[in-house]
């Protein structure tokens, strides 16, 4: 847990400083805060390995922490593609054994995503799902995307 706490709040510093320097109107730091340093850069590789760990745990309270702080860091960090966690939110989407509200997380950060991979894993659990309840919002998630 320690792991995943650790970047995040390295990222919500570093979003403040840039909210400081908007305030302050100072024009080099605007410039700096809508493209991603090397630093912020690899604190998000950071946060996105500590996020793939909880995932991938057998803990369903540890999994929903995962991916509420990754659809969090997806609104901080609209620019990073958050690439490697598709695969395993997929998965996570698919196992009808995982905890159900791990899946509805995990079709609703895939939506998030606007990947096409997710897409293509949304529709299918919209069709196929023998969860009503997550089949329903997987057919309004594509219905407010306007993929069908």
């Amino acid at each position: 847990m320690l792991k995943i706490i650790v970047p995040i709040a390295a990222l919500f510093l570093l979003t403040a400083v840039a909210a400081q320097a908007q305030g302050e109107k100072s024009t080099t730091r605007i410039e700096q805060q809508h493209k991603m340093t090397h630093f912020q850069n690899s604190q998000m590789k950071s946060s996105e390995a500590s996020i793939l760990q909880g995932l991938e745990s057998g803990s369903p309270r540890l999994q929903q922490t995962s991916i509420q702080t990754l659809r969090e860091l997806m609104q901080l960090a609209t620019d990073y593609p958050f690439k490697s966690l598709i695969t395993p939110l997929e998965k996570t989407l698919n196992n009808e054994q995982a905890d159900r509200l791990v899946r509805w997380l995990s079709a609703l950060a895939l939506d998030e995503l606007h990947s096409d991979a997710g897409d293509a894993a949304i529709r299918a659990m919209s069709q196929n799902s023998n969860d009503k309840g997550l089949q329903t919002l997987c057919q309004a998630l594509l219905i407010r995307s306007n993929i069908e």
